[in-house]
């Protein structure tokens, strides 16, 4: 009886540090800092980051409202579309982050 709660026990630790895990690198997608819009990798931190970080951070729903308000500034008509098209992909999937957790309250 003992091993049958250790087993159980052990499963629960496995999938709760699997869904830590599976968080920490959703949030790592994301190497703007939220407060400056500094793009930061491998502890050097730059101005700005490339049009494909903050696509990146989008396809998370994680691009800072600091980076979305200055993205698309510059640059010719293809380059004001990609940030278009970046700050909306990111809308989207904060979007459905929002409708998820809604229905898990609802169901809750």
């Amino acid at each position: 009886m003992l091993k049958k709660y250790v087993v159980i026990g052990i499963v629960v630790l496995g999938v709760a540090s699997s869904a830590l895990a599976a968080n920490a690198l959703v949030n790592s997608n994301c190497n703007y800092d939220s407060s400056t819009g500094y793009y930061v990798s491998d502890g050097t931190v730059y101005a700005h980051g490339t049009m494909n970080n903050a696509f990146q951070c989008a396809m998370s729903g994680l691009l800072p409202k600091i980076v979305a308000d200055r993205l698309g500034i510059f640059g010719d008509a293809s380059t004001k579309d990609k940030a278009k098209e970046t700050i909306k992909t990111d809308e989207d999937v904060k979007a459905k982050k929002a409708a998820v957790i809604t229905t898990e309250e609802v169901k809750g």
